[in-house]
């Protein structure tokens, strides 16, 4: 897990945040993936990102409320039997 904590907000909303997330460590090729972000309200979106094995890009935000954010992150490789790696953030906006 890791965390981003003390996004500020400020007049306006929190521009969006990039992530570079490298999904798979043995170096085989992400086959799928699957991004969740849920917001302090808890209803959870499912997000767009890119794959550039073995990296998936995302842009979260903006964030227009403060609050805990939760993003998983999971990734499903190409070698058999597949790895299948999640990763959590969780972005703390105030």
């Amino acid at each position: 897990m890791r965390t981003y904590e003390d996004l500020e907000m400020g007049k306006t909303e929190i521009l969006p945040v990039s992530l570079r997330v490298r999904a798979l460590q043995t170096g085989e090729t992400v086959s799928s993936a699957a991004i969740t972000h849920t917001p302090p309200s808890g209803s959870p979106v499912t997000m767009e990102f890119s794959v550039e094995t073995p990296y998936i890009n995302m842009l979260l935000g903006p964030f227009a409320v403060a609050g805990y954010h939760f993003v998983m992150v999971q990734a499903v490789g190409s070698a058999d039997p597949p790895s299948k790696p999640e990763t959590l953030y969780i972005i703390r906006v105030r």
